[in-house]
């Protein structure tokens, strides 16, 4: 056993890795000083330097081989790394939306901003079940906290049914890795013996301890049947929040649950079909929120539903269990950050200059804005997954792996899931062009053009930049591909 002074000192050697996390949380706490001393103008500019500086930290000491830091508790590795990378641009859009919104309290949204980041790389570097926990609360609470910054009643209300949920879930997956515990004897995951206990594990009460566990990631990923909180919340939470909560916990959850998925399938040895489990989740998922939102009028519900949706469609690579599927999960959270934080940044310039939250309140909008109405257009394209865009490319990766997948096992569920993918993504053309329909072919009365004086707005340069990227990366996927393949995704 090693010594007291041993244990410090290999846990000041995992602090060195640590460093963008470290970042992150000088930076929380500067931020809260900065805003106790009502130097309100440092907060936009401090919020993203910290944040430029979590990311060019992470890209310096990009890792070459995996270490697990802190007694094992967490992993260092280069598909941790890709992950937290991705949260960190998340959130960095996110704050660059809330700039041009109308939230009261600024200081107070950086800061939880940066508790959601932190929990969300606790998470996708977890090895051990109390850290997943930790993670999972860490952005939680700051998360139900972001959405009262309405200080409206709906938002009250929102934030109380969003907190009850998601102290139920918490609580059932505590109660979950408590029976695991007991199973096993470790939480340590990723560690053989775990793997070998699970194997031996009685099915009756594994069955109940894996399933109790997933109650709490799936309720992060927005998944079916733990979704119920999603559109409630969507619709009364500020636009900036919105679309933070729309990428960042999301994809957080479903990074962990990728290597969560690959422990508890027990290389098709064990006596549970997670594929045939995960495969229906992500089925209904699709269609719940697909459908749901064909009946929506608010644009952020429907974003709500299409959001539901898209998670099933992220669960697709981690059903297929290849490594190559794995490298397509991660270009679909790319690029669905950048479709999706887009697309809410759109939304929040027409909710402040217009006020704009219906869907055909949009009517006449190409006239007025036709630079940023064009920009829409491109991205509901690209949300349904049609070409000239990345959307297009991200879902042929996924269906591919999913195609491969069933002709090596032949699992009759993972068939269905490939098909019913396909008809989804037609089944989502007749929402996602609802609002482009509204702009282009009506019009509102009274209405004047003022095309010169919208021509140049912040907007328009910022949703350029990120559409230009959606296009590029469907003619050049492998810019983007070229670097993820470098990963090492061994278990």
């Amino acid at each position: 056993m090693d010594s007291l002074a041993d244990k410090i000192s290999n846990n000041l050697t995992s602090l060195s890795y640590f460093i963008p996390e470290l970042i992150l949380v000088a930076g929380l706490l500067l931020l809260i000083l900065v805003d106790l001393l009502r130097k309100k103008n440092l907060l936009f500019p401090l919020s993203l330097v910290i944040l430029a500086l979590a990311i060019g930290q992470l890209l310096v000491g990009w890792p070459k081989e995996a270490h697990f830091l802190f007694e094992g508790f967490v992993k260092l590795d280069q598909a941790s790394a890709a992950w937290r990378l991705i949260l960190l641009l998340g959130a960095s859009i996110s704050i660059l939306i809330a700039a041009r919104g109308t939230l009261k309290s600024m200081g107070e949204f950086y800061t939880l901003t940066f508790g959601i980041v932190l929990g969300g790389h606790l998470l996708v570097m977890s090895s051990h079940l109390l850290i997943v926990y930790l993670g999972i609360e860490l952005m939680s609470i700051s998360a139900y906290a972001l959405t009262l910054f309405t200080f409206e009643k709906r938002g009250s209300e929102a934030a109380v049914k969003y907190l009850v949920f998601g102290a139920v879930s918490a609580a059932t997956m505590l109660y979950g890795i408590s029976w695991i515990y007991t199973l096993t004897g470790s939480l340590f995951f990723l560690a053989p013996e775990f793997t070998d206990a699970l194997l031996k594990s009685p099915l009756v009460p594994l069955s109940i301890s894996l399933s109790l566990i997933m109650v709490g990631i799936l309720f992060k990923s927005g998944s079916v049947p733990f979704h119920v909180w999603s559109p409630d919340v969507y619709t009364a939470a500020p636009t900036p929040t919105v679309a933070l909560f729309s990428v960042v916990p999301k994809l957080a959850a479903l990074a962990f649950l990728a290597k969560w998925f690959l422990v508890i399938h027990l290389f098709g040895l064990g006596s549970i079909n997670w594929v045939t489990i995960l495969s229906i989740l992500a089925m209904l998922s699709m269609l719940f929120g697909n459908f749901s939102a064909l009946r929506q009028q608010n644009v952020k519900r429907m974003m709500a539903y299409s959001s539901i949706a898209h998670t099933g469609f992220l669960i697709i690579p981690i059903v297929s269990l290849s490594e190559q599927a794995t490298r397509n999960l991660l270009f679909y959270a790319f690029i669905f950050l950048i479709m999706n934080l887009a697309t809410f940044l759109v939304i929040n310039f027409f909710e402040r200059q217009e006020n704009i939250r219906n869907i055909k309140e949009y009517a006449g909008m190409f006239t007025k804005y036709p630079l940023l109405s064009l920009f829409l257009v491109v991205l509901m394209i690209s949300l349904v997954g049609l070409p000239p865009t990345a959307g297009f490319t991200a879902k042929l990766l996924i269906f591919t792996s999913l195609w491969e997948s069933y002709t090596m096992a032949g699992q009759p569920w993972v068939l269905a899931l490939f098909i019913f993918g396909l008809l989804n993504t037609v089944v989502a053309l007749f929402f996602y062009l609802k609002i482009p329909f509204y702009m282009i072919f009506r019009s509102k009365e009274s209405q004047l053009a003022d095309n010169e004086a919208n021509k140049y707005t912040y907007e328009n340069y910022f949703t350029g930049l990120l559409v230009f990227a959606l296009l590029v990366l469907f003619f050049k996927p492998d810019w983007l591909l070229g670097f993820i393949n470098k990963i090492n995704f061994v278990f």
